[in-house]
């Protein structure tokens, strides 16, 4: 494993020269690939700047964060920027004897903005990257082989850690969403479903291989690893521009150019650094070991009616959450309508689950639900009228709209009212009397 983990930073390393030795390289305007994909907004966008945020997706991240806040004070350094520095070279230089001095004849150095990075991943940064540590533990048996199965290099792993933490439920001002951070056109584009029911950019399978297959055709565009993922970040558009106005293929180069956003400049340097410290994780003094509550479901069943994940819980014998972290696309807690487009939905499960399935489906109540309508509040609604107008119990337009104050409606205000509607059952009946 370690030998796997010194091959993939070789890899990304290669084209990170000293700082001294960067030029700019000419090249001729043709050379210069046209946008093929989006417009001059990023398609996909990354995460907040890095600050303290424990996302509520994982079942025991509390647990983490009260463990780490307990045991690691906050301590103010009265050294200078100039022995800080020194410090992340010394640091490195450690990690240099692990790394073979020279890749493909290229010295292998990091840069400052590197350094920088391991330096706040192993620093202030420290709480943070100790989650995502531990969620890549069970992420790496989902994402890695679907990376090489699309044929991109395993270290792009580390790109979901940089961009989400690996939080299915992470989202940005922007409204990226998902452990890939896609804005939702550039999801669509790549075959995953947003919609009412489910937000397929949470579901780590599904967005992995959206997101393999655009990077894919980022490298088709650029020819360099390090463009592809600057157009990840800012889009292909602004990459484009920046090589123009720099004339240089050499992201580097356009790394210390005004034509970058200082989030794209830190993007590659950032996944280095996290790909750096995360293979070398004992040097760096990160002691962890994964957790089996945290781990992705390795078992399906198709359901080919609808059904409430509370009640299915509750047959399952297990937290309504629970259920949900092992299905994070699905946005209403109620499994997705099965239609002409949809013959069946696949619900993931551990594998002492799937077996219960066959005794539990004859008890569970069926969703009679046809499809959604979005009304609009105008001045004057209320949930009752409302449900007069659509001809649908006031019950069903709460439970289907769990965020609406039915006190507090705002104009404008989108109101899902389901038609016919979501009928109930015996189970419904049962829930209610117990």
């Amino acid at each position: 494993m370690g030998h796997f983990f010194v091959s993939l930073i070789a890899f990304l390393l290669v084209a990170c020269q000293s700082t001294g030795e960067f030029s700019a390289k000419n090249i001729n305007s043709e050379d210069i690939p046209t946008p093929t994909v989006g417009d001059t907004r990023p398609e996909v966008e990354s995460d907040q700047p890095i600050q303290p945020r424990f996302c509520n997706d994982d079942i025991y991240t509390k647990h983490i964060r009260d463990e780490y806040n307990r045991e690691n004070k906050a301590q103010l350094s009265g050294k200078s920027k100039e022995k800080d520095y020194r410090a992340d070279e010394e640091s490195f230089k450690v990690l240099r004897y692990q790394l073979p001095l020279e890749f493909s004849g290229s010295p292998i150095s990091p840069s400052p903005r590197v350094l920088t990075w391991i330096s706040y991943f192993t620093g202030r940064g420290r709480a943070d990257f100790l989650l995502w540590l531990v969620r890549s533990e069970s992420f790496r048996e989902t994402v890695v082989p679907l990376l090489e199965r699309e044929g991109l290099p395993p270290e792009f792993f580390f790109l979901a850690m940089i961009e989400s933490g690996f939080s299915n439920s992470a989202s940005s001002s922007a409204k990226a969403t998902g452990t890939w951070q896609f804005m939702r056109p550039t999801a669509e584009h790549y075959g995953l479903q947003v919609n009412y029911w489910v937000d397929e950019r949470r579901d780590p399978t599904k967005s992995t291989l959206a997101a393999a297959r655009y990077l894919k055709d980022l490298y088709s565009q650029f020819g360099d690893w390090y463009l592809a993922l600057a157009a990840y970040n800012a889009g292909p558009t602004r990459v484009i521009k920046a090589m123009k106005a720099m004339n240089t293929r050499d992201y580097w180069v356009l790394a210390r150019s005004p034509y970058l956003r200082t989030e794209t400049k830190d993007y590659v340097p950032k996944l280095l650094a996290a790909l750096i410290v995360a293979s070398h994780a004992p040097t760096y003094g990160f002691d962890t070991v994964a957790d089996m509550r945290n781990s992705s479901p390795s078992a399906h069943i198709e359901l080919l009616n609808s059904y409430r994940v509370a009640d299915l819980a509750l047959r399952f014998g297990v937290a309504e959450s629970h259920l949900m972290h092992w299905n994070p696309e699905l946005m209403q807690g109620i499994t997705p309508p099965i239609n002409a487009r949809r013959k069946a939905y696949t619900l993931h499960l551990p594998k002492g689950l799937q077996d219960q399935w066959t005794a539990l489906e004859p008890e569970l109540e069926r969703l009679d639900i046809s499809d959604i309508l979005i009304h609009r509040v105008r001045r004057g609604d209320t949930v009752a009228s409302i449900a007069r107008l659509y001809k649908v119990s006031i019950k069903k337009i709460m439970e289907t709209n769990p965020q609406v104050n039915a006190k507090r409606l705002k104009l404008g205000q989108s109101v899902n009212v389901p038609i016919p509607s979501i009928r109930g059952g015996t189970m419904q009946a049962q829930l209610q009397t117990s």
